[in-house]
């Protein structure tokens, strides 16, 4: 069999890509893949004290944030709490807690009095308790951060990471951003899941 027709047997090879690009991915991939602004928090999470708290519904973004965080420092702590179920807290600075409202009271009691900087993903608003326990809090809802322009960059960045080889790709467009925007809202996991299934069945190199 030629080269070419044994490289065209491999799935998306007709795509030029070498799996479907709206897959799972390793923390790895997400905090590299991650189309999200987080210079200023970086830039305050030296500080003693302070607190960061990311606010929204699964599939919004939180965990994308966190571990884009989690990349800017080597002795960072992060655990992600799945559901009904306890984590040991990390140490580490900052410290950052992905599902935080799955912490128990005296996590919480330890934790937002403790000195090291603080990292939350959750769906809870901790800003009360935060600051009873002393400390500065910034509040961010990621719902507010799906930006068109982001999300179509993002969902390029996925593709590009996947591409095969040297050649065209298919690209999502902007149109496509804005519809997904429109019918989704926020759910970043939602949209990922219809343009994984449109690259299913993606037929050729095609904008999409």
């Amino acid at each position: 069999m030629p080269a070419n027709s044994a490289l065209n047997q491999l799935p998306y090879a007709h795509l030029n890509l070498r799996h479907n690009p709206f897959g799972e991915l390793s923390r790895e991939e997400l905090a590299s893949l991650a189309e999200v602004d987080v210079e200023s928090i970086v830039a305050r999470l030296s500080v003693d004290r302070f607190a960061v708290q990311f606010v929204g519904e699964k599939g919004y973004g939180k965990t994308t944030h966190l571990l884009a965080i989690k990349a800017r420092f080597a002795e960072a702590g992060y655990v992600h709490i799945p559901e009904g179920e306890t984590a040991v807290l990390p140490g580490g600075r900052p410290t950052m807690i992905d599902e935080a409202q799955r912490l128990t009271l005296w996590q919480r009691f330890q934790l937002f009095r403790a000195a090291v900087p603080l990292v939350l993903g959750t769906h809870r608003d901790f800003s009360a308790e935060l600051r009873r326990a002393g400390r500065t809090v910034e509040t961010i809802e990621v719902e507010q951060r799906t930006d068109v322009h982001r999300l179509c960059r993002l969902l390029n960045a996925r593709v590009e990471h996947v591409r095969r080889g040297a050649g065209l790709v298919p690209i999502v467009t902007m149109e496509t951003a804005t519809r997904l925007r429109r019918e989704f809202g926020s759910n970043i996991r939602a949209m990922l899941h219809q343009m994984y299934v449109a690259f299913q069945e993606l037929s050729e190199v095609r904008d999409v």
